[in-house]
C-alpha cells in the first residue's frame, strides 16, 4: 500500500511545478485530457491516479518536468470494486441498456414514454395496426424508453395497460419474419430497435427486413427505434414512410430528469446520494438553469455512477467516490480497463478475440454485432462474464453483444485493437456476408465462392489465428466451399481424362480404320487380273 506521506509530498510538488508555470486548474485538465475536478484531486492529494489513468498523469508530469520524481510508490492498485459489481445490487446499469424488468429503476423519461405510448394507443384505436417511430440520438436513451418506459411501465398500469408487447430485434425479425404474436387484435405492440442496423445492411437482407416490418405492422402496432443519425436513411425508405413521416421525438434531458437519473434509482434502493455529487453531475452535465444534457452523455453518466457505487460502500454515493471513480470523462476506460486487467493472460488473448468478433465494420464505421454464446469457449467464457458483471456486455437471448456503443469509443485499449486489425475486420465482413447469403439460400453449393482462390480471402484464410474470428457459420462455410472446390477440381480432372482417353481412342480408332482401309484397298488390288 502506497505511503500516504509520500504520496501527499509528491501532490505538493506536483502543485507547486503547477504554481510555477502559472497553470489553472482547468489549464492542468487539458493538458491531461481529465475533468477538472480529477486534475484538483491528483493537485490537492485526495486521490491518485488508477491504472486507467496513469498515461493522463505521466503526460502531466513530463509537462512539468516531473517524470525522474515519481515515487516508487505512488500507485494504488488497491481498489476493489470489482467484486462489489459481482456481488452487490446496483441501483444503477452502467453502458447497460433499461430492459422490461428494470422498470422500477427507470426514471428521467416518462414525459418522451407517455407521449410514445399515446401514439401506440390512438394509432391502436383508430386503425387496429400501424406503425410508429422513436427518433433519438446515440446515448440519449432511446431503446431503455422503448423497453423500460413503453414495454415497462406503460404497459404495466400505464396508459397501454391491458395490451401485450414484445420486442424482436433487427436478426431475428430476418431469421423468421413472421413471428408468433400474442394477445388480442388492436392491442398488440411489436418494438423493433435499432433499425438503423438494418438500414446498413446490403441490398438483399434490408429488402428482406423492409418486408417483414411491413408485413408485422399489418398484425401490431410496430414501434420503430430509430437513430437520429440514421433519419434521413430511414425516411427515403417508401415502406417506413408512415412512421417517419411523424415520429415521436426524443429529446435531450432537462436538469430536472437528470436529478431523477442520478437520484432516484438510489432512493429505490434506499442508497443515499450526497447533495454535493448531486450538484457537481449537473454542472459537469448542464452547467446553467435552462441546459439540455448533450446527447451521449448518458451512458458515460450511467456508467459512471455504477463505478461510484462499487468504490463505496455501497449506502452513500459520496463526492469522495467520484473523485476515485476518475470522474465521467474516465470511469467507462477505467472500468474496462479494471476488468481486463482482472483476467488471465489466456482469458486476456480471448478477450480480444470475443471483442473483434462482437464488431462488425460498416462503410467506415465499427458497429456491434451479437455473438451466440455457443460460439464462446470456456476460456472466453470467463473473460465475457468479467465484462457483463461491469455491464459492459449484454446477454439476452443466448446471445452477448456490447452493451452501448460508447464502449467503441471510449475505451482506448478496444480502439487500439480495431485499428489493429482494421483489415481483419473487412475481410471478416466481406466473408460474413458471403456466409450468410449462402445459409439464406439453404446452404446451396451454388452459393459458395472459392475463398482460397480469391486475393481478399486467400492470405488470411491460410492463418490459423485469423480463422479463430470466425464463427461456426463462417468456417462451415470455409469448408464447404472448400470441399465444393475440391469437388469440381476432382470433377474437371475426372473430365479431362475422360476427354483424353476419347482423343486416344479416336486416333487408334483412326489408325485402325486407316490400315483398314489400306489392307481393304490392297486385297481389292490382288483380285484384279
Amino acid at each position: 500500500m502506497p505511503s500516504a506521506a509520500s504520496r501527499q509530498e509528491f501532490a505538493a510538488l506536483v502543485n507547486e511545478a503547477r504554481c510555477r508555470q502559472h497553470l489553472s486548474i482547468r489549464a492542468v485538465a487539458r493538458i491531461a485530457d481529465v475533468p477538472a475536478t480529477t486534475a484538483q484531486g491528483w493537485l490537492n492529494g485526495k486521490h491518485f491516479p488508477t491504472p486507467a489513468l496513469r498515461g493522463n498523469y505521466l503526460k502531466l508530469l513530463e509537462h512539468l518536468g516531473l517524470t525522474h520524481a515519481v515515487p516508487a510508490d505512488l500507485w494504488d492498485d488497491s481498489w476493489d470494486g470489482l467484486a462489489s459489481l459481482k456481488s452487490g445490487t446496483s441501483p444503477y446499469l452502467g453502458l447497460r441498456a433499461y430492459r422490461t424488468g428494470d422498470r422500477d429503476l427507470f426514471f428521467g423519461r416518462s414525459e418522451p414514454s407517455g407521449r410514445l405510448a399515446a401514439a401506440v394507443r390512438e394509432l391502436g384505436e383508430r386503425d387496429g395496426t400501424g406503425m410508429v417511430a422513436l427518433v433519438g440520438a446515440s446515448g440519449s436513451g432511446k431503446s431503455s424508453v422503448l423497453a423500460a418506459g413503453l414495454l415497462g411501465r406503460e404497459l404495466h398500469g400505464g396508459e397501454l395497460a391491458g395490451w401485450t408487447g414484445t420486442s424482436v430485434e433487427v436478426i431475428h425479425l430476418l431469421a423468421d419474419p413472421e413471428p408468433a404474436l400474442a394477445g388480442e387484435p388492436r392491442r398488440r405492440l411489436v418494438v423493433v430497435d435499432q433499425v438503423e442496423d438494418a438500414l446498413s445492411l446490403p441490398p438483399e437482407p434490408r429488402a428482406r427486413f423492409l418486408d417483414a416490418v411491413t408485413a408485422l405492422a399489418t398484425r401490431a402496432v410496430v414501434v420503430l427505434g430509430v437513430r437520429s443519425e440514421a433519419f434521413a436513411s430511414a425516411a427515403a425508405e417508401p415502406a417506413l414512410d408512415a412512421a417517419m413521416s411523424n415520429p415521436v421525438l426524443l429529446p435531450a434531458m432537462t436538469r430536472q430528469e437528470l436529478t431523477e437519473v442520478i437520484v432516484r434509482p438510489a432512493e429505490a434502493l434506499e442508497v443515499a446520494v450526497e447533495d454535493d455529487l448531486v450538484r457537481l453531475l449537473l454542472e459537469e452535465l448542464a452547467p446553467t438553469p435552462g441546459e439540455r444534457v448533450a446527447p451521449g452523455t448518458l451512458p458515460l453518466l450511467s456508467n459512471a455512477l455504477l463505478l461510484i457505487w462499487a468504490v463505496g460502500n455501497g449506502r452513500r454515493l459520496t463526492l469522495a467516490d467520484y473523485h476515485a471513480a476518475g470522474g465521467i470523462a474516465s470511469a467507462v476506460e477505467r472500468l474496462a480497463e479494471q476488468v481486463y486487467l482482472s483476467l488471465e493472460p489466456a482469458q486476456k488473448a480471448a478477450a480480444e478475440r470475443m471483442f473483434l468478433r462482437l464488431v462488425r465494420v460498416t462503410g467506415d464505421l465499427p458497429v456491434r454485432e451479437t455473438l451466440p454464446l455457443s460460439e464462446v469457449d470456456a476460456t472466453a467464457r470467463a473473460a465475457m462474464e468479467a465484462f457483463v458483471a461491469a455491464r459492459m456486455l449484454t446477454t439476452v437471448d443466448q446471445e452477448v453483444r456490447i452493451s452501448h456503443q460508447a464502449l467503441l469509443v471510449h475505451w482506448s485499449r478496444l480502439g487500439t485493437w480495431l485499428a489493429e486489425h482494421r483489415d481483419d475486420l473487412v475481410v471478416m465482413e466481406r466473408l460474413r456476408g458471403a456466409a450468410e447469403v449462402w445459409e439464406a439460400s439453404g446452404r446451396d453449393d451454388a452459393a459458395l465462392i472459392p475463398v482460397r482462390e480469391l486475393e481478399l480471402f486467400a492470405p488470411w484464410i491460410g492463418r490459423a489465428t485469423r480463422k479463430q474470428l470466425l464463427t461456426d457459420t463462417e468456417r462451415e462455410f470455409v469448408a464447404a466451399a472448400d470441399a465444393h472446390v475440391a469437388r469440381s477440381t476432382q470433377a474437371a480432372r475426372v473430365a479431362r481424362e475422360q476427354r483424353r482417353r476419347w482423343m486416344i481412342a479416336a486416333v487408334v480408332l483412326g489408325a485402325v480404320s486407316a490400315v483398314l482401309a489400306i489392307v481393304v484397298v490392297l486385297l481389292l488390288l490382288g483380285r484384279t487380273p
